[in-house]
């Protein structure tokens, strides 16, 4: 199938001639149709799958067939996680609508709010924006939503995992009705299937699932090595691959500047990407990647989501991510567009449980790499990975610290509240007490002191017993 036969119009199909976008993609091909016929779209589709284009050409397509003239307010809004997403899918609409009189704008946060409200001013047909900045310009007033009539949600299961459910729910409120909404996730959870029954109406459901159609366009490699040695093989494989690109995901800020600080004074040309850094800085690290300035770019999973860097091979996985969804996030930047790529895991011994979850998960087996020098420590746990996993499964249900000792129940104080009141010490004759409510004076029978013999009387009487038993 060619885009031709998508019904696509002349202005569309010209820009992507430009593009030298020759054929669609599964994705492409199965729903640019059904969002031309105004229909509710559902589809998972990790990134490089061509979603991009898929929800934007039907949605120009459609929005330049019914331009006017005068002053317009948005009718097409693509709600996104990140704010580099943001910049990248409008710069991808802009590249779509070249042969059109179409505006695009982006809003999200990290940046001041006055350019944007001047921005909201002026014609914009596609808004593109984070939920958290866009829901506290609605709240200020400062943007008109009622004209939206087609809603994408791009990367919905990462807006939920960073928890703009509320900001969402605020946006959806500002619509004058229900638009046509397309709800885009790279996986199927639970909680994007709750968020589906609630704003979509029969709509068109596909999955791609590009781990098991696509895998074999990305190799996927293990290295079991001491956590110690991690930053020195990172630095050895870049070094090995000199010609080629590398991103380095880890999971926290801080282990992105510790690895970015190591390979800096190693003489690599690396750059760092994180929630830290400023707007302005993470898209000059993002630029500078691009136009191959630097070799390197160690980045956390959030930061990273959505960028399209075309042509890039490999990538290292620092540290195991946090779940499945992040796996298939990072390695999702390398094998785009049908291209081969890398993807390379570092794992100690503390984190073969969670590759195994992920192995699992995707029913698939990583390729197991030895590097010389590197790991000889982890040969055991290798051979024996039961143990290992074992152990680990066990600190992920019990905690970090293990089992924590129980509490010894304490002894309750009794009060004049209790119904049967229980005293520590054995009541003498005349205390009162509470029993069943009543207050009792304690009536003790006190015992006849024995009487004392001396040791003579003893004597007699002893005598007296051991005769009567002979």
């Amino acid at each position: 199938m060619n885009f031709k036969e998508l019904n696509l119009s002349k202005e569309v199909l010209d820009a992507l001639k430009v593009c030298n976008y020759k054929q669609p993609t599964p994705i492409q091909e199965k729903i640019i149709s059904q969002i031309l016929k105004n229909k509710d779209v559902q589809a998972i589709a990790p990134t490089g799958s061509g979603k991009t284009a898929a929800f934007s050409l039907p949605i120009i397509d459609k929005l330049n067939k019914n331009l006017t003239d005068e002053f317009r307010l948005p009718r097409a809004l693509i709600l996104v996680p990140t704010r580099e997403l943001a910049v990248q899918i409008d710069a991808s609409i802009k590249k779509y609508a070249i042969h059109t009189e179409l505006k695009s704008a982006t809003i999200f946060g990290g940046t001041k709010m006055e350019p944007q409200i001047n921005k909201l001013k002026k014609t914009i047909d596609i808004l593109v924006a984070t939920p958290g900045r866009l829901a506290e310009h609605i709240k200020e007033k400062n943007v008109n939503l009622l004209h939206i009539n087609t809603l994408v949600l791009d990367e919905a299961d990462t807006m939920l995992e960073m928890g703009f459910s509320d900001e969402m729910a605020v946006i959806f409120e500002s619509f004058a009705s229900k638009p046509q909404t397309m709800l885009f996730s790279a996986t199927l959870g639970e909680s994007i299937k709750k968020l589906g029954e609630k704003i979509l109406t029969s709509a068109f459901c596909v999955n791609v699932d590009k781990n098991q159609k696509e895998t074999h366009k990305i190799v996927q490699s293990v290295y079991y090595i001491n956590k110690e040695e991690k930053s020195s093989l990172v630095s050895y494989l870049i070094g090995k691959n000199y010609q080629q690109q590398f991103i380095v995901f880890t999971r926290t800020k801080q282990t992105a500047e510790e690895v970015y600080d190591y390979l800096l004074e190693s003489g690599l040309k690396c750059d760092s990407l994180h929630g830290d850094k400023t707007h302005g800085k993470r898209q000059l690290a993002i630029q500078k990647f691009r136009d191959n300035a630097i070799q390197v770019l160690v980045a956390t999973d959030i930061t990273a989501r959505g960028i399209d860097i075309k042509g890039l091979e490999y990538i290292i996985n620092y540290d195991i991510p946090n779940s499945v969804d992040d796996y298939i996030h990072r390695i999702g930047r390398t094998g785009r567009a049908g291209m081969d790529g890398n993807a390379i895991s570092l794992v100690s011994s503390s984190e073969i449980y969670s590759l195994k979850v992920i192995e699992r998960k995707l029913h698939m087996k990583f390729l197991v790499v030895n590097e010389e020098g590197y790991g000889k420590d982890m040969v055991d746990v290798i051979k024996s990975p039961k143990i290992t996993i074992k152990k680990e499964a066990k600190r992920v249900v019990t905690g970090a610290f293990g089992h924590k000792k129980p509490k010894e129940k304490t002894k309750k104080k009794t009060t004049k509240r209790d119904g049967n009141l229980k005293v520590e010490k054995k009541p003498k004759n005349g205390d009162k007490v509470m029993i069943d409510g009543k207050v009792k004076t304690v009536k003790v029978k006190e015992k006849k002191p024995k009487k004392k013999i001396d040791s003579a009387t003893f004597a007699k009487k002893t005598k007296s017993y051991l005769s009567s038993k002979r």
